[in-house]
């Protein structure tokens, strides 16, 4: 079964679109089960899916590290894959696959034993305490899991083989949302039901990537004998500045859920949780687009080839920018009767949807962002990515959520994502016309000609 793609193909926008488009499709299903499940949750009450919502900064940590491990293993195995370098793209992954065992471990006790004390130190009623326990400590277990389908999922994109990772996504997510009704309502197991369905629909992604490498459907091979730990430090030197960025998040998300409460009330972490959902929504099949991209770009990178690189970065703006706008827009417009999908709660459906039209410039601008982030992150600017990739949620975010609510009250903590992504944009502008430039090659005639750029 062979299913990968020419990475070299001229046809530039066919080419991204045919590695790029899977991915969104795949992870535009892990937005959609994120919603869904939002819906299952907010059926059994706003303060279950309140309560859900303030551990789901701690899991980030989780997100954080399959993200890191996954952009810097998939940048070097593009790069060796352009190089002509199977075998090194190969020991890339095997590698990856090998540290993400223990490190998950790691991870999985310690959210386990610090979960009582990190929803505590929230300030959260009793009410959301308890279903965010009794979600967290059980999701825990999966953690290992759910970080060995992401790394598998990078390997297949980054080689080429968007589509059968999109199939899996797509599939495991259908997986979980079927069995979210069965062990929420049927078997009445509530909150810990979502997560089994989390954890059982992991363990069938799993199964599927297992069959993948067994038959060699790719190009890496996967065999114990290929492990370099060396390897850990560029892998590491890639992917912390994009964990860092999800870490960031997850910190950003923590101080904006305890400033809904301490704003709004359980009314307010509700509405800020629905905000969240839809966010994800929004940015995920954007994130998928460049994350598919990424390895197009990192082969032409590999390659030596500039203009290709440039060509690609075209491509990847004019088709996430508009889409990005188009999805602000659906929010803005119909704000009341998306909310009205989550919540019956006037309270909270008053306050969410105020809260979605206050996002209308994050999604265009966070996918200008992205854009910038795989440029920097696939020729190796690792403190660059960290400087624009930190700014949104972090060290521009979490000053304005602070601030703002005690000026405007819960409407600051609804203003200060949109403030935060216009300030990061401009100074992503900025990075970005440098970074543009340097991609100008002083000889361009080795390089390549006029005529092996299609679009």
């Amino acid at each position: 079964m062979k299913t990968a793609v020419d990475m070299n193909d001229p046809r530039v926008m066919r080419l991204v679109l045919t590695i790029a488009l899977p991915a969104v499709a795949g992870l535009a299903a892990s937005a959609g089960h994120h919603a869904i499940n939002a819906i299952f949750l907010g059926a059994l009450g706003p303060e279950v899916l309140a309560g859900i919502s303030l551990v789901m900064p701690l899991f980030l940590l989780v997100a954080a590290t399959g993200q890191g491990l996954g952009i810097g293993l998939a940048t070097l195995l593009a790069r060796h894959l352009g190089e002509g370098d199977v075998s090194a793209a190969s020991s890339v992954a095997v590698t990856a696959l090998a540290a993400t065992i223990p490190i998950g471990i790691v991870l999985s006790v310690l959210i386990y034993l610090g979960l009582p004390s990190f929803v505590g130190a929230l300030g959260a009623s009793n009410e959301l305490l308890a279903p965010g326990l009794n979600y967290g400590r059980l999701l825990a277990f999966g953690v290992t899991l759910g970080l060995l389908q992401a790394v598998c999922d990078f390997i297949a994109i980054a080689e080429g083989n968007s589509r059968f990772s999109m199939i899996v996504l797509i599939a495991s997510f259908a997986l979980n949302a079927i069995l979210d009704p069965v062990f929420i309502f049927l078997l009445q197991f509530r909150e810990t039901g979502a997560a089994f369905a989390t954890i059982l629909s992991s363990v069938a992604a799993l199964l599927c990537y297992v069959v993948y490498f067994q038959r060699r459907w790719g190009k890496v091979r996967v065999t114990t004998w290929l492990v370099r730990w060396r390897l850990l430090r560029p892998i590491a030197r890639i992917g912390i500045p994009a964990a860092a960025t999800s870490v960031v998040t997850g910190i950003g998300f923590l101080v904006l859920l305890r400033e809904a409460a301490v704003h709004g009330g359980d009314a307010g972490v509700a509405a800020t949780a629905i905000a969240i959902r839809l966010m994800t929504l929004g940015q995920l099949p954007v994130f998928g687009f460049c994350l598919g991209a990424q390895s197009v770009v990192s082969h032409a990178v590999g390659a030596g080839d500039p203009l290709r690189v440039r060509a690609i970065i075209r491509v990847m703006l004019a088709v996430t920018i508009p889409v990005a706008s188009l999805y602000s827009a659906l929010l803005f417009l119909g704000a009341e009767p998306i909310v009205r999908l989550f919540t019956d709660n006037s309270e909270v459906a008053a306050e969410a949807a105020s809260y979605l039209r206050a996002l209308f410039p994050v999604f265009p601008l966070a996918a200008f962002q992205s854009v910038l982030l795989v440029m920097l992150q696939s020729r190796g600017r690792a403190g660059l990515s960290a400087v624009v990739g930190l700014a949104p949620q972090g060290y521009l975010l979490i000053p304005l959520l602070l601030l703002l609510p005690l000026w405007i009250g819960f409407a600051g903590v609804a203003l200060a994502p949109a403030g935060a992504a216009i300030l990061a944009a401009m100074l992503g502008l900025v990075i970005a016309r440098r970074e543009w430039l340097a991609l100008l090659p002083t000889n361009t005639g080795h390089l390549i000609g006029p005529s092996t750029l299609h679009p």
